[in-house]
């Protein structure tokens, strides 16, 4: 497995509402096996996290760093 290598922050807060999932989906499919994106967001992405495993079945592990209650910031690494 490569070294993990983070990517930096995306605020998702800073996004209009109706690209913040077209914006993070480009920024995961460019993750080479080992590499992260963290976003930032003002709630738990549930959802977002619920349609990337439809759309990639078991290919990124979340990790909460910081789990509110006005902060959201979750490392999704890409594990292959």
């Amino acid at each position: 497995m490569a070294e993990q290598d983070t990517t930096g922050d995306l605020d998702v807060r800073l996004i209009p509402h109706a690209e913040r999932h077209t914006t993070i989906f480009g920024r995961l499919e460019a993750l080479q096996t080992g590499e992260s994106l963290v976003i930032v967001n003002d709630h738990d992405p549930k959802p977002l996290r619920y349609q990337t495993s439809a759309l990639w079945p078991d290919t990124f592990e979340w990790d909460y760093l910081e789990s509110g209650p006005e902060q959201w910031r979750i490392s999704i690494t890409r594990a292959h």
